[in-house]
């Protein structure tokens, strides 16, 4: 499908950037239909049957209305195009068979086409990797220092950085974040780290001191034709490192060919020139993503030493509030860490008002308890932050909760697996689990679980997510044992045992079902996930036939966050509320507050 030359084509469809165009104009097309849209111009003039479709966008095991599914596809292609169903110049329709694409469109290939790590080539089970093949990858690793000298005003991870954020919105090139390559070996080979690291590209290099002047040497390796494409060599000045860096990205963004790399504002440097306080940074970055509760204690040590140190120092100020957030949702709901979350939030943002993270840490205390999760507003800082820099696994990741607890679970689905492209190996988050869970793919839900536990064995949602789905798939035995796994481990929790309330009044166990019930309604444990309890609640009192104050329950988990209709349609634990007149109301209330385009980017 190579590109024509000539005068502009009506229609252009852009693989590398991976966007169509008509008349110039870029087109905001979904992902799916942007899928097929490639598919069927690959195949121009042949038939693309509905099965071969099926097999493209969805897995095959799925329990989605495929027909209804391709439809919506299909038209919103045509709508893009400009087509016509009924007189079609662009996408033709065989009746019972498939579709043909006949018009012109004029088809320009990624300079850069995928590594076999992008192709999908060690990926774990039940990740696809075809939705983002015209794309490619690149790590900016922390520059080596030769010698003995002392790295005093941090130009190591701070350049890295600095080209990491002037990347990050590169069309068609999905960037890693620091905190992704943190721990690449620095002795390693570029094609070892590129393989470890699941990218193509390697930018890497060293500083020295020479007589008091700072030498950098830097380089890009391409794993895929096994050589570096771009090398720069340059006095290293304090006082212009932005200009350097962004000549550096210039430079990168030319090898790479794509359209100048545009230097991303900073009101300051992100990271400080204060030696102790940068050190202090880094041990408590290292940490701040750990989920441990004991290291996510010493994390906050470390930053607040690092922001004591340096009071100016916005990334440290978002770290510090993000990891004072988590404690404040997952472990203890005291007041102290979200004011404490609250107030390094605020500074963050008064030192950098356009610092990417700034906005994700805003966007962690707005979708919590205490702001009683405000989806919208918290989307909204979301978004921000990813305009800001697209490469923040961290906030496609929320995106992906929130979406899936306001049931826009396939919108849920693509932002888990965008964030997915800015880990190493392109993994995608085990919190996808939820959009498995809650859209009735209990397969790879189980799959997802048991990645989850192997990887973090005391970590309480998988076990959490294993029970809840053997019970609603009717493996009771197994559900028993999980329960009783959870209840040692938690014996307070109200999400377990609400769970656990569940798990009675499905065996006829009233009594039993009702003591879990005034159990983890007085638990002040799962603070963060509160109304995962409420709902639960709600289940109890559906199974007991208590239909009319299951759904006050219901209401109470909608209102305090947890809003998946979805689920509600699907889970069989509800099937008497359904039939309430109120329900179908609610529901309907709930498909017009969250409509599907809130989910866009």
């Amino acid at each position: 499908m190579g590109a024509r030359k000539g005068r502009r084509a009506e229609v252009e469809l852009d693989l590398g950037r991976y966007e169509l165009r008509r008349h110039g104009v870029r087109i905001r097309l979904e992902r799916k239909p942007m899928e097929l849209l490639i598919l069927l111009a690959a195949r121009r003039g042949h038939l693309v049957s509905r099965e071969e479709i099926v097999a493209k966008l969805w897995r095959s095991d799925l329990f989605v209305d495929t027909d209804l599914s391709i439809n919506n596809v299909v038209r919103k292609i045509r709508t893009a195009l400009g087509d016509d169903a009924g007189k079609p110049r662009f996408l033709e329709t065989v009746v019972g068979k498939g579709y043909r694409f006949v018009g012109p469109i004029r088809v320009i290939e990624a300079p850069y086409g995928p590594s076999s790590a992008e192709r999908g080539e060690g990926w774990g089970a039940g990740q696809k990797a075809d939705a983002w093949s015209q794309r490619t990858s690149l790590a900016v690793l922390p520059l080596a220092t030769v010698g003995t000298i002392a790295d005093e005003h941090g130009l190591s991870l701070g350049f890295a950085d600095a080209l990491v954020a002037r990347l990050g919105n590169l069309r068609g090139v999905d960037v890693l974040p620091i905190a992704a390559v943190l721990n690449a070996p620095p002795e390693a080979s570029p094609a070892g780290t590129a393989k470890r690291l699941g990218v193509r590209f390697v930018v890497r290099g060293a500083i020295q001191n020479s007589k008091g002047v700072w030498r950098l040497s830097l380089q890009m390796y391409d794993a895929h034709k096994r050589g570096a494409c771009f090398a720069r060599k340059c006095d290293l000045h304090l006082e212009r490192l932005p200009e350097i860096a962004d000549e550096v990205a210039r430079g990168i963004a030319a090898a790479l060919h794509r359209p100048t790399a545009q230097a991303v504002k900073q009101a300051r440097q992100r990271f400080s020139k204060d030696p102790m306080a940068y050190a202090e940074f880094m041990r408590g970055y290292r940490l701040s993503s750990s989920g441990d509760s004991a290291a996510m204690q010493q994390a906050a040590q470390h930053l607040s030493n690092a922001v004591t140190r340096d009071p100016a120092f916005s990334l440290a100020h978002a770290v510090l509030s993000f990891v004072y957030a988590t404690r404040h949702f997952e472990f203890d709901p005291a007041s102290e860490w979200l004011e404490k979350a609250e107030f390094h939030c605020q500074r963050a943002l008064e030192t950098d008002s356009e610092l990417a993270e700034g906005h994700v840490a805003k966007a962690f205390l707005l979708w919590g308890p205490s702001k009683n999760f405000q989806h919208l507003e918290a989307i909204a800082e979301l978004k921000q932050a990813l305009a800001l820099q697209s490469n923040q696994p961290h906030a496609y990741n929320r995106l992906g909760t929130i979406l899936a607890h306001i049931g826009l679970l396939e919108r849920a689905r693509e932002m888990f697996e965008r964030g997915s492209a800015f880990h190493p190996r392109k993994a995608v988050s085990h919190s996808i689990v939820q959009v498995y869970m809650w859209g009735g793919e209990y397969d790879r839900a189980e799959e997802e679980i048991q990645a989850w536990r192997t990887e973090s064995p005391g970590n309480k949602y998988p076990l959490y997510f294993a029970a809840q789905r053997a019970m609603i798939t009717g493996e009771l035995k197994e559900a028993r044992a999980l329960l009783e796994e959870a209840m040692r481990l938690l014996p307070e929790d109200s999400l377990i045992v609400s769970l656990q309330g569940v798990f009675h009044a499905l065996q006829g166990e009233e009594s039993h079902a009702l003591d879990c019930l005034t159990a983890a309604c007085a638990a002040p444990k799962s603070f963060g996930h509160t109304h995962h309890s409420y709902y639960q609640v709600a289940c109890i009192l559906a199974l007991l036939g208590q239909a009319e104050g299951a759904f006050r329950w219901l209401e109470r988990s909608i209102g305090t966050g947890f809003a998946c209709w979805p689920f509600f349609l699907s889970d069989p634990w509800l099937k008497n509320v359904r039939v309430l007149p109120a329900f179908e109301v609610l529901v309907s209330s709930l498909q017009a507050k969250y409509p599907e385009h809130l989910g866009l980017l």
